[in-house]
């Protein structure tokens, strides 16, 4: 079965149009500066971390001195770490990760991620 569509008439007169048009004139357009890139340099050369890094030294590198975010992505990769190295994730980054869950109690994924890697 089919839906029922429903045409209605559409009024395109001439003085309509010039309706709208006059509508669309009253608008106000707001004109600010256009950023051509969302971080700055400077944002770009905070955010960067060393390739040579291994996944574990990037971790803890990134909980000690990183962004929020890019903590709250170490504990969002915690179980990949738990897999690739359980011990050195236990000793290194686990701690790193319960100080940036103390400075962030809201959030409630880090919490749950964490948990679940714990009672593996």
């Amino acid at each position: 079965m089919h839906p029922i569509i429903i045409f209605s008439k559409m009024d395109f007169s001439q003085s309509n149009l010039f309706g709208y048009i006059e509508d669309l004139q009253e608008l106000t357009i707001i004109e600010r500066p256009v950023r051509r890139s969302l971080k700055t340099p400077e944002e770009i050369e905070r955010l960067t971390v060393d390739e040579e890094l291994s996944d574990i030294e990037r971790a803890v590198y990134l909980l000690s001195s990183g962004q929020d975010i890019q903590g709250t992505s170490v504990v969002a990769n915690l179980p990949v770490l738990m897999r690739q190295n359980p011990a050195e994730t236990l000793r290194r980054v686990l701690p790193k990760i319960r100080v940036h869950e103390e400075a962030h109690p809201e959030n409630v994924f880090s919490h749950m991620v964490i948990q679940s890697c714990v009672d593996l």
